[in-house]
């Protein structure tokens, strides 16, 4: 069948119905080590697809002004989120798998700061008549490294070339052993709203064996200052997996995030790669956890967040039972993207500073990550565009296919019809007769309307949406792998 982009441009979600899912972990409890051995071989989260490694670097500035002006043309004018990358740290967290520079003088932070604003300015010049800015996102890095003078200029900045809503979620990532000029209070004065903070492990040989020391006392502090300061959300990160992690050592640290009463608390399992991030090269394999342990850890994280009256969204993340993506979810009106869950589905996702990832209608771009390169462009007055891809409308379809899923675990064959040119069935043929697998271990259940994720199967939700990777298919097809994702 054939598939016209030009008709699909505005079809980037589908109506979905509200999901259909328990408040009771016992479901979810029943997830086991041997399902994890099958199926949880893939890693992506699907914030991204396609994955940075299939961007061109043909997709330059000019490129991505095209897309900008089509679709401008094409009256698919939407709201705009912007993310804010602050590359900089004071030390380097082996764990880490994000682009970061080592900052050892503010110099080199306010010569970054004046290359954004300059970029800022840049952007802003294609949105002159576009509607409102809702959702802002800074991360890192570490953007608590800059001082409050250098935060506010920022978002003037941003204020005087976008239309900055007055209610719009504004979130800020937070370290609370880097704030030298910072507090709560500040952040939320200079415009912040929503807080995410970063826990890891309170163990000391756990923050030592992925270099990172960071007191007890000062993240439990960040949080009750967040709360009292008032920002709308409080999410925290923490991580299981790390090495010379224990579940004891994990559940001392749970239980004192669930007393701190965060309004979110994400469940991030570490993976180890060091081929693909060098700054794991230096943590001993040998230090990590086994699968079993690693899944203990994942259980009791479920019976103690549900018992504390923690609900599921989904891909790990914990929520109250009032929060507004639980509201959303319940609503059939909650979306993925790049910054994770979200209340705004329909948003241009502009990315600003070195190595950012930006999503404009059926669009995807990713600044320089070299910073004398991303600086080089801005001095001459071109956008910093590294690379990107224009997705194809098959590209479309199965990004609201794993979307649909991720949000709501269930998926109508019927929703996707109604709004793109295919008959499912035929067209995801290869795909659904895979998904009989998952099936058989109740991971889904599939009828002729529909695929429906069951509560164990949310826990491994990358592996589901990998069935409809058509870009890791094709890897399978030419190096065939000895798991569950050969396809044939």
């Amino acid at each position: 069948m054939q598939i016209s982009l030009g008709n699909i441009l505005h079809k980037m979600r589908f109506p979905v119905h509200p999901l259909r899912f328990s408040d009771s972990s016992t479901d979810l409890l029943q997830i086991s080590s041997e399902l994890i051995r099958r199926f949880g071989v893939y890693n992506a989260d699907y914030r991204l697809y396609p994955e940075t490694d299939y961007f061109a670097e043909t997709f330059d500035a000019r490129t991505y002004s095209r897309w900008l002006n089509n679709c401008k043309s094409g009256h698919f004018r939407r709201p705009i989120s912007l993310y804010v990358h602050i590359p900089f740290c004071r030390s380097l967290c082996f764990y880490c798998q994000f682009n970061q520079i080592i900052a050892d003088k503010n110099d080199s932070i306010s010569t970054y700061l004046d290359y954004l604003s300059r970029e800022i300015r840049l952007q802003a010049q294609f949105f002159r008549e576009d509607p409102k800015l809702e959702q802002l996102y800074f991360g890192g890095g570490t953007p608590t490294l800059l001082n409050d003078v250098q935060l506010s200029n920022i978002l003037k900045e941003i204020q005087q070339n976008f239309n900055l809503i007055k209610d719009g979620e504004f979130s800020i990532e937070i370290d609370s052993r880097q704030m030298p000029d910072l507090s709560m209070q500040a952040l939320k004065e200079i415009g912040f709203n929503c807080a995410i903070i970063g826990v890891q492990d309170f163990d000391d040989h756990v923050q030592q064996s992925v270099h990172r020391v960071q007191t007890e006392n000062a993240t439990l502090l960040a949080i009750h200052d967040a709360q009292q300061a008032g920002f709308k959300t409080i999410r925290t990160e923490l991580i299981y997996g790390l090495p010379k992690q224990t579940v004891k050592k994990f559940e001392y640290t749970l239980g004192k995030i669930i007393t701190a009463d965060p309004d979110q608390i994400n469940l991030l399992n570490f993976q180890h790669l060091p081929e693909k991030f060098k700054p794991q090269q230096n943590i001993n394999p040998e230090d990590l956890p086994d699968i079993e342990t690693g899944l203990e850890m994942l259980l009791l994280a479920i019976a103690r967040l549900t018992a504390a009256g923690y609900l599921h969204i989904g891909m790990n993340l914990f929520a109250k039972h009032d929060d507004q993506l639980i509201t959303a979810q319940r609503q059939g009106r909650l979306y993925y993207g790049l910054q994770g869950y979200s209340i705004y589905p329909d948003s241009y996702r502009v990315a600003l500073g070195v190595s950012g990832i930006g999503s404009i209608g059926p669009a995807l771009s990713q600044n320089d990550c070299d910073l004398l390169q991303y600086y080089s462009k801005l001095e001459h007055n071109i956008l910093p565009i590294r690379r990107g891809i224009e997705l194809s409308p098959d590209d479309l379809i199965r990004r609201s296919v794993m979307q649909a899923l991720i949000c709501h675990s269930v998926l109508s064959f019927e929703s996707v019809e109604a709004y793109f040119p295919i008959e499912f069935k035929n067209y995801f043929a290869k795909e659904l007769a895979e998904l009989t697998v998952y099936e058989q271990a109740g991971l889904v259940t599939l009828n002729d309307q529909e695929i429906t994720v069951t509560p164990k199967g949310q826990l491994l939700m990358n592996s589901i949406c990998a069935v409809f990777d058509k870009y890791l298919r094709a890897v399978q097809q030419r190096k065939p792998l000895d798991t569950h994702l050969n396809f044939t």
